[in-house]
């Protein structure tokens, strides 16, 4: 029995339940997947037992605390975690049980501190400095780590003895089989993801007004929850402001099904990130999203991306709304049929899970023996 645990992500996510969990079922791993969030989603099935906990009812610190209770009534070999939140919960759950520890790494989190804190420079180095040393007490007791991205850099794994197993957010290359670009809504952008000022949300929605001037029936979708409740309004307002309300579809959190579809449907996928050192060190997983979509991508010339190789997109420098919004334009008068082609290939050859996931079972494989 393994147990799969995750306290920020919806139940549904694109990495954590439809690559890694589903990978592990079809081998017939039996999986308790614990969830905290606002989903009713029950994704149970022949070998995955799906307990979700409210995150209206309950903290991180409660929603442990239940976990645990409910871990003590099995007998489970393997905690795989996927945040640093649970840190406490696996080192509890391998004192009780033996059970082994899986830490996977979605982002590089000292980057994330520096990115989203408000803290001045001094407490941010010292909320750093504990980070890493709380970070290097656990790796004590963890048996395997994971990362999703080659930039993760802040942790020095290799200095506490590991090899990281390097398993990349690229897509399900069945996705690509699926597309047929005929059917994409003709001048329609769209940005998926979380949304806050460091994402470039607010330069995006500036530059649409440079776009509908020169191609008036241009809409833009986002999708995906505000960091905060006080940007969402800002954004609100802005969008009143510039009148072009009519022009941006703002959709919250949709499930996993659903995004693929939206995905399918546009013709230009928007990645409008300011430099900041989380984008610095981060490859965003809509980069590959938006190729396996058919997307004709306007993308920022940041390393993370660019080391990667794609066509059909058109670069700008971060932060520059003119230089954006003309990319925008380009690539809704010039469709580069070749280059999506080129794109597809690229998935179904180099950039899809299918071809990465081996390292997942022998890694289970491993810890199991």
């Amino acid at each position: 029995m393994i147990a799969i645990v995750s306290c920020s992500h919806y139940p549904d996510d694109e990495r954590i339940y439809h690559k890694e969990i589903k990978t592990l079922a079809e081998k017939k791993y039996s999986i308790n997947y614990f969830t905290l969030s606002d989903s009713e989603q029950d994704l149970s099935d022949n070998y995955i037992n799906h307990i979700n906990y409210s995150s209206v009812k309950h903290s991180i610190k409660e929603y442990a605390n239940l976990v645990e209770l409910e871990i003590r009534k099995t007998s489970i070999k393997v905690i795989h975690i996927h945040e640093p939140e649970l840190f406490s919960l696996a080192v509890n759950i391998k004192k009780l049980t033996g059970a082994k520890i899986i830490y996977d790494v979605h982002e590089d989190y000292i980057s994330m501190m520096y990115t989203f804190s408000k803290w001045n420079k001094y407490v941010k180095y010292l909320k750093s400095k504990y980070w890493l040393f709380k970070e290097e007490f656990f790796l004590q007791n963890v048996d395997e780590v994971i990362i999703a991205s080659s930039t993760i850099v802040n942790s020095d794994f290799k200095m506490q003895g590991f090899t990281p197993v390097l398993l990349e957010n690229f897509p399900l290359s069945t996705f690509v089989n699926n597309i047929d670009i005929s059917h994409k809504i003709k001048n329609s952008l769209i940005y998926h993801g979380n949304m806050g000022p460091e994402r470039g949300i607010t330069e995006l929605i500036e530059a649409m007004i440079h776009v509908v001037e020169k191609i008036p029936d241009a809409k833009l979708s986002l999708i995906g929850g505000f960091r905060t409740n006080e940007y969402k309004y800002e954004v609100f307002r802005k969008i009143d402001k510039l009148g072009i309300r009519e022009h941006i579809n703002l959709k919250n959190h949709i499930l996993h099904q659903d995004i693929w579809q939206y995905l399918a449907k546009h013709s230009v996928g928007i990645i409008p990130f300011n430099e900041n050192l989380l984008t610095r060190t981060n490859t965003p997983t809509k980069l590959f999203e938006f190729m396996a979509s058919g997307c004709q991508l306007v993308v920022p010339s940041l390393k993370p991306i660019t080391k990667y190789d794609f066509k059909a997109s058109k670069f700008f420098k971060s932060g520059d709304i003119l230089e954006l919004s003309d990319m925008i334009i380009k690539s809704l008068e010039n469709i580069d049929l070749s280059g999506i082609e080129y794109n597809f290939n690229k998935i179904r050859s180099d950039y899809n899970w299918e071809k990465n996931s081996y390292k997942l079972i022998e890694l289970y494989d491993r810890v199991l023996k």
